[in-house]
């Protein structure tokens, strides 16, 4: 049975040498529509932070109910916004801007506070000339430590001899959570355009050979709170703005002995795509039906690569229809999906 194993293993080991010996892939960059999408005339946002407790008092108390430290949340809600603005860097859709004003709003109960006046937001959009104003307007954090004991086995060297003994681990666990409310005032129609609430969570292990250990190597509550509030301004950031993304696709290299397909595929892969297809379209009269079928799929993956999607997609089905080549029908359907996306960008972008 051991035998027959490794066989299989070795079988599988030597089927994907072959194939990746078959194939060759290219990565390419493009954009991934948002999630949420803000309406076009919004060119320029104002990020505001909106978390000033209105009673400074319950805000003090809750400081204490809960452990943090002075300024704690102040440093999350700046990662947060932070995280937020550098995130839509990466995307051409919005231009952004930081407002130097704090308003007041925060909410403990997670519940969002009555919207901002359209004064307010008309005031803010005119002084920075911006078209929306995005705004923190909850923001809270909690870190929860739980500890305990195992046993492991470990490896030690006694008199020069090595030998495996069982002993007792202590470890710490972290977990830490951000709650952020995010809303887009559209100040040109005097709408909330969005309004989410994200919960980010991420949890940190420590062991030592006690307890004191363990808590010393575990991450500072302050740091891992930071982190969270980090991990939710990025993902709100990635859902009201296209951002991007690589796309990897394989083609065919063999087999070797048609000169067409072999020479197409070295062109393809020194970035030369419209000698490549070229080359490919030249060899498809001189090719069985199989391998016509590989080239014209290759050919669909160099006019994908190019931009040109829609003719990517006519020599996707003509690899599939005329040549019976069925990987080629799951390119189809990738390619359909691209181009619903490639829509949407464009739709989001203007």
């Amino acid at each position: 049975m051991k035998r027959l194993l490794q066989l299989r293993q070795g079988i599988l080991l030597i089927a994907f040498i072959l194939l990746s010996a078959c194939t060759k892939q290219v990565s390419f960059r493009t954009y991934r529509p948002a999630a949420i999408n803000v309406p076009s005339h919004v060119k320029t946002l104002l990020i505001v932070d909106r978390t000033e407790p209105e009673n400074q008092k319950v805000n003090v108390i809750e400081g204490v109910l809960t452990g943090e430290g002075i300024g704690e949340d102040r440093n999350g809600i700046e990662e947060a916004l932070n995280s937020f603005r550098q995130s839509l860097l990466n995307s051409p859709r919005f231009e952004v801007k930081r407002a130097t004003e704090r308003l007041t709003g925060n909410s403990y109960t997670g519940i969002f506070p009555a919207p901002l006046r359209w004064n307010q937001v008309e005031a803010l959009c005119k002084k920075y000339a911006a078209d929306a104003v995005v705004s923190i307007e909850i923001f809270d954090t909690n870190f929860i430590i739980t500890n305990g004991k195992k046993n492991v086995k470990k490896t030690i060297e006694k008199d020069g001899q090595k030998k495996e003994v069982e002993v007792v681990e202590y470890y710490a666990e972290g977990v830490a959570t951000a709650k952020v409310g995010f809303r887009i005032y559209d100040y040109k129609m005097k709408a909330i355009a969005d309004q989410q609430m994200f919960s980010k969570s991420n949890t940190w292990s420590a062991k030592g050979s006690n307890l004191k250990d363990a808590f010393a190597a575990l991450i500072q509550k302050s740091e891992a709170t930071k982190y969270a509030s980090r991990m939710a301004g990025t993902s709100y950031a990635n859902k009201i703005a296209p951002m991007p993304i690589t796309i990897s696709r394989t083609f065919y290299a063999k087999p070797k002995k048609n000169a067409h397909l072999a020479s197409g595929t070295r062109q393809a892969e020194v970035n030369q795509w419209e000698e490549a297809v070229e080359t490919w379209k030249k060899g498809i009269d001189f090719s069985n039906t199989k391998t016509s079928g590989k080239i014209s799929y290759n050919i669909a993956v160099a006019y994908e690569v190019l931009g040109e999607l829609e003719t990517a997609k006519e020599w996707a089905n003509k690899s599939y229809v005329n040549y019976g080549n069925k990987k080629a029908r799951d390119y189809v359907s990738m390619l359909n999906y691209r181009i619903r996306n490639e829509e949407l960008v464009r739709m989001q972008m203007e």
